[in-house]
């Protein structure tokens, strides 16, 4: 579950010597949770189902890491973005989140980083 956070936290960011750097401040995550084409295509390229943006393609590359790390390279606005956007893909998309899951947290190690993280 905790994958979705990440991957929704750093659409925004590329890896930087000390915290994924943001490439838009102006990033709108109501633009994204309102338009399911969107949506879909960044679930695609995360899913290996669909061509990736450049932006996405980082996102990609830089998801397994995250997820070790529980996103310790995420800025604060990073996590507030992904935390406001997981909880949302979850309650409006669930089958992508389970398919997001199922892909990046097969075995459920993260479930209980990702429940602190919701909490917090």
């Amino acid at each position: 579950m905790k994958t979705l956070v990440f991957f929704l936290c750093l659409v925004l960011a590329v890896l930087a010597d000390e915290k994924y750097e943001t490439i838009n401040e102006d990033f709108d995550v109501a633009q994204v949770l309102e338009n399911e084409r969107l949506l879909n295509s960044y679930a695609k390229c995360l899913l290996n189902k669909g061509p990736c943006t450049p932006e996405v393609k980082k996102v990609k590359d830089k998801l397994p890491e995250a997820l070790e790390t529980h996103c310790a390279k995420c800025t604060d606005r990073q996590k507030a973005m992904g935390k406001q956007l997981a909880q949302e893909v979850q309650k409006r998309y669930p089958d992508l989140w389970k398919e997001l899951v199922a892909l990046y947290d097969p075995e459920g190690k993260y479930q209980d980083a990702f429940k602190e993280f919701l909490a917090n």
